[in-house]
C-alpha cells in the first residue's frame, strides 16, 4: 500500500504541469475520477437534475466498475452520479477494488437515509470521507427541498455511523454538503449548529447549480446586504462551535463582486483546471469533463469508452482537446461552462489546499 501510495502521489504532481501549461492533450491521466456506479435513489431533491430528467435505473456491474477504475488508476474516487452510492448492492466491492488495487481514497455524497442499517458496512469498506448532503437546517425546510426526507431520520443516522466509527476505531471522516438556495440561505447558522450537534467534522457550503446558471450560484441571485448577513453569522457561529467551514471563500466572493448587478458580474478570474485533473465516468462508459455536465445531459459528451476507443485514446481524442483549448482561451461553446458559477481555478484549488476542505465533486 505505501508503494501504491508513493505512485499516486508522483501520478498527481505529473498532472500539475500538465494542468497549468494546458496541454490538449495531456500525457496524465486524471489524478480523480467520479464513477456512477448507480443511478437508483429513492428521492428526488430539488437541486438535483433527477428533479428535472431521469433516464433510468440501474447499477453498474462491479466488473466494469473495476475496469473503469484499472483504466485510469486514480489517486481520489468518488462514488457519485445521479444515484445514491448506497443503494448499489456491491458498492463496498467497487470501494475496495480502488483502494486496495490503486491505493486510492475513496468518497461519496450521500441522503444519509441508509447510514443506521449500512454504518458497520461503511467502517469497513475503507471509504475515507463521507459528505452528508443537506438542503436546509430546519426540519421542514429540510423535507420540502429534500424530496420529504426527514432530518431527524438523518441526524439519527449520522449518530450511528459515529458510533459505529468509535467501536471500530476507525473509520471515515464525516462531513455535511449543504446546498445554499435562496430558500435556504437564511438558515446557515443552523445548519452550523446542526454539524456541531452532530458530530460532522466541517461543513462545505455550494451554491445551488440549477438552470438560471451563474445567476444561481455562489453571491448571485441572493441580495447582498442579506448574503452579507447571513454568511457573518454563520461564520461566527462556526468559530465558537469550532465547526471547519469553507465560509471565507464565500466571504472573498462577497467581496469581489460588491454591489455589481447580477447581470454585469464577471465570472471568477482564472482557467479552470477540471478538464485536467478529473473526469466522470457515466454508468454507460460515456465521459464527461466535469459532474456539473449532468445538468445538461446532451452536451458535453467526449466519448464512450469501449465504444470510441479505450480509455487513454477518449482522454486525448478531440472533443476533449477542443473543451481545452477553449478552457485556454476562455471560449467556451458549452452551456455548463459558460454558465458555470464557480470554476476550480488555481487560485482557488490553493484555497482549498489551504482549508484541507475540497468541493463534493473533487473528493
Amino acid at each position: 500500500m505505501p508503494v501504491r501510495k508513493a505512485i499516486g502521489r508522483s501520478r498527481a504532481l505529473r498532472v500539475l504541469p500538465e494542468a497549468l501549461l494546458g496541454r490538449e492533450a495531456p500525457r496524465a491521466r486524471p489524478v480523480h475520477m467520479h464513477l456512477e456506479h448507480t443511478t437508483r435513489c429513492d428521492h428526488v431533491c430539488s437541486t438535483c437534475i433527477r428533479a428535472v430528467r431521469i433516464d433510468g435505473e440501474e447499477d453498474m456491474p462491479v466488473a466494469e466498475a473495476a475496469a473503469h477504475i484499472d483504466a485510469i488508476g486514480p489517486k481520489f474516487v468518488s462514488l457519485n452520479g445521479i444515484g445514491e452510492p448506497l443503494m448499489h448492492p456491491e458498492w463496498d466491492a467497487i470501494a475496495r477494488h480502488a483502494i486496495d488495487r490503486h491505493g486510492a481514497s475513496v468518497g461519496m455524497a450521500t441522503t444519509g437515509t441508509h447510514f443506521r442499517e449500512q454504518a458497520e458496512r461503511i467502517v469497513r469498506s475503507g471509504v475515507g470521507l463521507v459528505k452528508v448532503s443537506f438542503h436546509g437546517a430546519k426540519p421542514r425546510t429540510f423535507a420540502r427541498l429534500a424530496s420529504g426526507r426527514s432530518l431527524e431520520l438523518v441526524e439519527d443516522g449520522i449518530a450511528a455511523l459515529l458510533d459505529a466509527k468509535r467501536r471500530h476505531g476507525s473509520g471515515p471522516s464525516v462531513r455535511m454538503n449543504y446546498v445554499v438556495s435562496d430558500q435556504s440561505l437564511d438558515e446557515l447558522s443552523e445548519a452550523v449548529v446542526v454539524a456541531a450537534r452532530t458530530g460532522m467534522e466541517a461543513i462545505y457550503f455550494k451554491g445551488a447549480l440549477v438552470h438560471q446558471g451563474r445567476r444561481a450560484g455562489l453571491a448571485a441571485e441572493h441580495d447582498i446586504d442579506r448574503l452579507r448577513s447571513v454568511v457573518g453569522a454563520a461564520a461566527r457561529t462556526a468559530d465558537e462551535l469550532d465547526v471547519r467551514t469553507n465560509l471565507d471563500h464565500w466571504w472573498r466572493e462577497i467581496k469581489r463582486v460588491g454591489d455589481t448587478p447580477p447581470e454585469d458580474r464577471a465570472p471568477p478570474a482564472g482557467r479552470c483546471m477540471i478538464p485536467w485533473v478529473s473526469v466522470f465516468v457515466r454508468l454507460d462508459g460515456q465521459l464527461l469533463p466535469c459532474c456539473n455536465c449532468t445538468w445538461h445531459p446532451d452536451e458535453g459528451h467526449m466519448g464512450r469508452v469501449g465504444v470510441d476507443g479505450d480509455f487513454d485514446s477518449v482522454w486525448r481524442g478531440d472533443a476533449f482537446r477542443a473543451l481545452r483549448r477553449e478552457m485556454n482561451t476562455g471560449t467556451y461553446s458549452l452551456t455548463i461552462c459558460q454558465d458555470c458559477p464557480d470554476p476550480v481555478t488555481v487560485g482557488q484549488a490553493g484555497e482549498m489546499a489551504m482549508q484541507r476542505l475540497w468541493p463534493g465533486f473533487l473528493t
